[in-house]
């Protein structure tokens, strides 16, 4: 396995360390609701069952992310979240990238008590962006949250045995992004100041200009540099740096966006099939067309709208498109149960070894919960920002509803018997990672064990949320 197909979500085997819901019910008009058991209306002012028992869902996984939140300190405490359950094996490991998703699902929603704990996660953030020990802006891949540090607050450097120290460009775009988020909406100051420290970071110490341009990887533990490049994560950038634009009314950020927007531009592929590919490897130009992940083709629509490539949605829709039974090689479900969506990759659907020594055998039908979120959002973004009609786009909304009524059904029979910090979980509540282990051909895999990422994207899909663009919204322009 080469450096260039290491996922920033498992930088530690690789050198790098071993209430109510307003709006849901009727997303702008759409109505996301059970496509599988959709009933009649019982009248023009009574919500359809369906209806009801999705709000339930979105609440239900609202619930978890609190519990989660509160596994180890409550109420103002500065700190972060635990990202899996304990089930997971990682201790008390709170990933930045899924807090940053957390951030934005609680603005989404927007309940004061909402804002609240957004606004305590954000400063987390901050608070290990300013004690870090080399103090120049950045955040570390995760932070163990279990115990408070010498100023009392719930984040300490993930050492022994994860070693979760590298600094990786998407790690600190998303961090921004939700930084960027919270001073949009609260107006404070010390959010937006984090940041553009979080920006001038990627520019600083991953700008590059071979081949296509774009940011390289990021550092390693030991702050190396990484010289290959994530399509993924200059998507991020292209989010962030606009964000940063228009918050600080600085164009350099523009600039830099679309320093960021040419390498995702050619990292497409409409020679054999309109979609992205993962990257480069080290030196920078050679794409890597080993394993073709799913967030790309669906993030690059929602922090671009760029209609010329939308077609990658559906490329994912459809390449990546898998269905979980308990017959299914070394599936984990049991009974009757049936689960779809997408999975993480193209190698995913073909992996039947262990990805590593400690991930147990995959099944290649396994359905990932959290991409399946991504592409959700994406569709029904593209429907709500539609200038024209795109070829297929007029199902991208029937499409979604079914991707969410199979999140929700998974939330009802594999979201049991968990705890954090020891403590139970409800059962019903949050989304679990993969339906079943899921080997990403990246070198890790997915475990079906809740997750605080996999339940936000359940949520933000649920309410058309668009955690790339400001405001977390998209604006409408076809109202049919």
């Amino acid at each position: 396995m080469t450096n260039h197909e290491i996922s920033r979500r498992q930088l530690a085997k690789f050198g790098f360390g071993v209430a109510a819901v307003a709006g849901v019910t009727s997303v702008s008009g759409l109505g996301i609701v059970s496509a599988a058991h959709a009933l009649e209306s019982r009248g023009d002012d009574s919500p359809r069952s369906d209806e009801l028992a999705f709000t339930a869902s979105v609440n239900r996984s609202y619930s978890f992310l609190n519990a989660m939140m509160d596994g180890y300190a409550q109420g103002p405490v500065t700190r972060l979240s635990q990202s899996y359950t304990d089930q997971q094996g990682l201790e008390s490991t709170g990933f930045v990238y899924d807090n940053s998703l957390v951030i934005n699902s609680y603005l989404l929603r927007g309940q004061p008590a909402d804002i609240a704990r957004a606004s305590v996660l954000g400063k987390a953030l901050l608070h290990a962006q300013q004690v870090d020990a080399i103090g120049d802006g950045r955040v570390r891949q995760a932070y163990f949250v279990d115990q408070p540090d010498a100023q009392g607050v719930f984040v300490r450097p993930a050492l022994f045995p994860f070693f979760f120290l590298g600094s990786a460009v998407g790690d600190m775009a998303w961090s921004g992004i939700a930084l960027a988020q919270l001073f949009h909406r609260t107006g404070d100051r010390q959010f937006l100041d984090g940041a553009v420290k979080l920006g001038r970071w990627i520019v600083n110490n991953t700008f590059d200009t071979r081949g296509a341009g774009g940011f390289n990887f990021g550092v390693d533990n030991n702050n190396s540099k990484l010289l290959f490049k994530s399509t993924e994560h200059n998507i991020d950038c292209v989010a962030l740096f606009t964000m940063l634009a228009a918050l600080t009314r600085d164009g350099s950020w523009l600039t830099q966006a679309e320093h960021a927007r040419t390498f995702v531009n050619a990292m497409f592929d409409s020679t054999d099939g309109e979609f992205f590919f993962t990257g480069t490897t080290e030196d920078g130009t050679t794409i890597n067309t080993s394993n073709i992940p799913e967030d790309v083709q669906t993030w690059s629509f929602l922090a671009t709208l760029d209609e010329t490539h939308a077609r990658s949605i559906d490329w994912a829709k459809t390449n990546l498109a898998t269905t979980d039974t308990p017959q299914t090689i070394n599936s984990r479900l049991t009974g009757n149960s049936k689960l779809s969506g997408v999975t993480f990759a193209s190698q995913s659907l073909r992996a039947l070894a262990p990805s590593d020594q400690f991930s147990a055998a995959p099944s290649p039908n396994a359905v990932w919960f959290e991409g399946t979120g991504h592409l959700a959002a994406a569709l029904l973004v593209r429907r709500l920002s539609a200038k024209r009609d795109l070829p297929g786009f007029h199902g991208d909304v029937d499409t979604a509803r079914t991707l969410l009524d199979s999140i929700r059904a998974s939330q009802e029979t594999l979201a049991k018997s968990q705890t954090v910090g020891g403590k139970a979980i409800p059962d019903g509540e949050g989304v679990v990672a993969a339906s079943s282990v899921l080997n990403t051909g990246f070198g890790f895999s997915y475990n079906p064990n809740r997750h605080i990422g996999a339940t936000s994207w359940f949520v933000m899909a649920g309410q058309a949320g668009n955690p790339l663009q400001l405001g977390l919204r998209t604006d409408r322009h076809d109202q049919d």
